[in-house]
């Protein structure tokens, strides 16, 4: 159980407590959590790892997908060397 603090536009203070939700691990290759599979996946955005703004911090690359079998969405950080299928920069 996790406690949570929000602030509404700095009116107020809410705490509330929320169970632990399962998460994709951090820089995972995209695949759908019931399907268990890649099969299916259309990708909605692709972000390749970055340079932060101001900082010499590397941000990860990250995509958000959905699964066209079941209609799972979803989206998390990817490993820096994965590309979606049939991905390029354009030039």
């Amino acid at each position: 159980m996790n406690l949570m603090t929000t602030i509404d536009h700095g009116r107020s203070l809410h705490t509330t407590t929320t169970s632990a939700v399962a998460v994709p691990p951090i820089e995972e290759a995209p695949s759908c959590p019931l399907c268990r599979t890649d099969d299916y996946l259309i990708f909605e955005e692709f972000v390749p790892a970055r340079q932060a703004e101001n900082s010499t911090d590397l941000l990860p690359a990250s995509a958000s997908y959905t699964c066209s079998e079941c209609g799972t969405f979803n989206a998390h950080a990817v490993p820096e060397s994965w590309r979606p299928p049939q991905w390029f920069w354009y030039s």
